[in-house]
């Protein structure tokens, strides 16, 4: 304790050194949080849109679509899906489901056409799961068709055609049989899903009209939605225990994360951002503490020699120092933390916005996600730092010889 107490006193002995060490621990400790709180909250909200936008929690698919590749639409497509869909919702954890058919071909307005990627959708349905959809013109898919059945847009696709709402369009696709269809449909809105190449190609009509379409009873796939996205694994297995039920021959289970190219691509670059970042940080720390502990050694030599002239052994003089070190860290880290709590409050109320992302076509709140955990490990990692910072100079002034240190100028 006497030692602790001897360290704490050296601490604010030259207080123009500590207060720029203190600094530089600030800094860096208030850096990793604001970084890693802006990255997890980024990862957060992301990995929801990416969840809320279509991906659902679990997609069933069945094995022949995800090992082959399909000649014709639905040609590898779930038979008797809404018994699927019944026994799922059955099952602990499982909100709602809905079927969903992908396909694509061409969508013309009599003068032009162009090439989209469609979707046949349950609205009401998608509406119990939660999907958001970022309508801009006109109104929601609905199960009821009209006289020529529904369709709703990508903004750029629209554009393109020059289409309105209340247009009637005619879609062309490839039937299950390998014959060329087509049906008429209105147009009753535009959507946007922030994605300028899929704005451009991207169409959703009521399933019934895509089934209509492909001439086909099938679903490319069924979605899941549970009640909590860290459920997720757990479901997975708990379904493929089960082998998703008496109607789930055949078929296999993809999730949401391995469905998420794009949220992947971002967690893997914003991870290697932060450990780039984090060990320049880690170095400006430890070399600016090492050099003022240093320097700490050097102007008190002959204190160092009077202390083991009087008795005081090696082992205690390096206790010292380290406690010194350890100190500094413990005062650093609890300074950053506090004013990292400050700025994530300033940032999150600020209303400030990041730029569009490279294909996208409008930008995200810069918001902060304040982690308890995250502020736990910056803490432990600046004092453990500091404390090993101190290591080398506290060892060069403990091998102190008395005689050298008493007569040092």
């Amino acid at each position: 304790m006497k030692f602790l107490a001897l360290a704490f006193r050296n601490v604010f002995r030259n207080s123009r050194r500590t207060a720029l060490t203190l600094l530089v621990i600030t800094f860096g400790a208030t850096a990793l949080i604001l970084a890693g709180g802006f990255f997890l909250y980024n990862y957060e909200g992301l990995r929801e849109t990416s969840i809320r936008n279509g991906l659902g929690h679990l997609q069933i698919y069945t094995r022949d679509h995800l090992d082959k590749s399909e000649e014709h639409p639905l040609q590898y497509g779930i038979n008797h899906y809404r018994e699927l869909q019944e026994w799922l919702e059955g099952r602990p954890h499982v909100m709602a489901t809905t079927a969903q058919v992908d396909f694509v071909g061409l969508i013309s307005n009599g003068e032009k056409s162009e090439a989209f990627l469609g979707n046949g959708v349950e609205p009401d349905r998608e509406t119990l799961l939660g999907f958001s959809l970022n309508l801009k013109e006109g109104e929601p898919l609905s199960e009821e068709s009209s006289d020529a059945g529904q369709v709703i847009l990508g903004t750029l696709l629209a554009k393109s055609l020059n289409a309105k709402v209340g247009d009637v369009l005619t879609v062309m696709s490839t039937t299950t049989d390998g014959a060329l269809n087509a049906i008429d449909v209105k147009v009753v809105g535009m959507y946007s899903t922030g994605i300028k190449e899929y704005d451009a190609r991207s169409i959703r009509m009521p399933l019934q009209s895509a089934q209509h379409l492909l001439e086909s009873d099938r679903v490319s796939k069924v979605i899941v939605k549970l009640d909590a996205t860290r459920n997720t694994e757990m479901v997975r297995d708990e379904l493929a225990a089960a082998k998703l039920g008496p109607y789930g021959a055949g078929l296999e289970m993809k999730t949401w994360q391995a469905l998420a190219t794009f949220y992947n691509q971002v967690v893997s670059l914003y991870n290697s951002i932060f450990v780039f970042v984090g060990a320049i940080i880690v170095i400006l720390v430890v070399l600016s503490s090492s050099n003022t502990m240093m320097m700490s050694v050097y102007e008190r030599v002959r204190e160092i020699g009077t202390l083991m002239a009087l008795g005081t052994r090696r082992r205690q003089v390096l206790t010292i120092f380290v406690l010194e070190g350890f100190l500094i860290g413990v005062l650093g880290a609890t300074i950053g933390l506090a004013v990292s709590y400050g700025l994530i409050g300033v940032i999150n109320h600020a209303g400030l916005m990041m730029p569009p992302p490279p294909s996208f076509n409008k930008g995200f709140p810069l918001l902060v996600k304040f982690v308890p955990e995250l502020f736990a490990a910056v803490f432990f990692m600046m004092v453990a730092l500091l404390t090993v910072a101190a290591l080398v100079p506290a060892a060069r002034g403990s091998r102190l010889e008395i005689v050298d240190a008493l007569g040092h100028v």
